[in-house]
């Protein structure tokens, strides 16, 4: 894609897979790693990871889902014995 034209009007279209598999910024990206992250500032507006989509074609299920993981957590922390 370097040095290609996009005429205006265009819809261009991402592969998440293609973003979160990346070799060149992340080293054995198939490897469970959840510490790959550490000791990095995550914002929602990140471009490396697209998991629940963006813009007009975001997850409908993103908020739930985040919601339903801080019901856990709470419950997982007020309720653990």
């Amino acid at each position: 894609m370097k040095g290609a034209t996009i005429p205006t009007g265009t819809t261009v279209m991402v592969c998440p897979s293609a973003v979160h598999l990346n070799p060149a910024k992340y080293n054995d990206p198939l490897a469970f790693d959840p510490w790959r992250w550490e000791g990095q500032e995550l914002h929602a507006g990140s471009k490396n990871f697209i998991a629940s989509g963006g813009g007009s074609r975001l997850c409908a299920g993103a908020y739930f889902a985040k919601v339903q993981v801080s019901v856990f957590l709470h419950y997982l922390v007020t309720k653990y014995r």
